[in-house]
């Protein structure tokens, strides 16, 4: 029986987390997608016996490593080698090992990899953003391919509750609202789209820091009164739901944050242009809903590598 398909994985993860919890497969098989018009067309695909193996890189949160896994299997699937190293850590972890020819590929997130990655300022727009990222690493010999439509970015995220109680709908709101605490990823301290902006941008002195790496402890917190405040992405499940509220970013201080893979010219050197044209045909594909998707199957148990397969069987762009 072909596997359940993106949407009735998660229709099938709700109905039995309602019952006890695990995850389920016996609901009514959905009929398979046609392949869409844009995916790229691998028969023809001249793989060099020789070529270097790529090695996909990711940061360390669920959909990261679900991205990684979605474009390294559809490299697999057309033949390419690859290896993967998932879940590394935080973006200063990661670039260095990048630039130094150590990982070949990483999903990236056009804001942070532009703010955070190169301590430069923030694109307005997502065109003037991919230009200005290629621009940054073209002295290192990595490639910024096409962008998704799909964006994920740092959102700042309180009850619905403590909104009510204190009138809060922006960040800007918060200045009001007594004495707060954030708790954010270790490297959130650190960031000027993060903490560091929410002083800074925001000029919130009466905001604390404290540092808890995992979302789900992050959240814990939250509910539990221990922080007031606390970091999410934007496509992150539990935003989905009535009791918490994402506050308005009202001083535009989170750019852009579209995902953008790059990937290492040695890699495309020698594969061509075919490696670009199956790169490109998935991102073209992703979408915001895609992603809170991937992110609400992590949450449910699901490990990476079935998400992404899931996915790309959905889309045709994997048989």
């Amino acid at each position: 029986m072909r596997p359940l398909s993106l949407r009735r994985l998660l229709a099938a993860g709700a109905a039995v987390a309602l019952a006890l919890t695990a995850c389920g497969d016996g609901a009514d098989e959905a009929p398979a997608d046609e392949a869409p018009d844009d995916a790229a067309d691998t028969d023809e695909v001249d793989i060099p016996d020789d070529g270097p193996t790529i090695t996909m890189a990711s940061f360390n949160f669920p959909e990261s490593s679900i991205l990684a896994e979605i474009y390294g299997q559809a490299l697999e699937d057309a033949g390419y080698p690859v290896e993967y190293q998932l879940d590394l850590g935080s973006r200063e972890l990661i670039f260095p090992e990048l630039q130094a020819g150590e990982l070949d590929f990483v999903p990236e997130y056009l804001g942070s990899a532009i703010v955070v990655g190169f301590d430069a300022d923030p694109p307005e727009d997502v065109d003037t953003g991919v230009e200005q990222l290629r621009e940054l690493f073209a002295d290192d010999g990595i490639s910024v391919l096409e962008p998704t439509g799909a964006e994920n970015s740092n959102v700042f995220v309180t009850t619905a509750a403590f909104a009510d109680e204190h009138g809060l709908t922006s960040v800007s709101d918060l200045a009001d609202a007594g004495e707060i605490v954030f708790g954010g990823p270790p490297e959130c301290e650190e960031r000027d789209t993060c903490f560091v902006g929410l002083q800074e941008v925001y000029g919130l002195d009466n905001v604390s820091f404290e540092s808890i790496q995992e979302a789900a402890a992050r959240l814990t917190a939250l509910e539990q009164g221990q922080n007031q405040l606390t970091l999410l992405f934007s496509t992150d499940a539990p935003l989905a739901g009535d009791d918490l509220v994402a506050l308005e970013d009202d001083q535009g201080m989170i750019p852009p944050e579209n995902i953008v893979p790059v990937l290492r010219d040695e890699i495309l050197d020698a594969y061509g242009d075919d490696l670009r044209a199956l790169m490109d045909s998935i991102s073209a594909q992703l979408s915001v809903e895609d992603l809170r998707d991937a992110n609400q199957l992590a949450s449910e148990g699901l490990a990476p590598d079935e998400i992404a397969a899931e996915w790309l069987a959905d889309t045709g762009i994997v048989d």
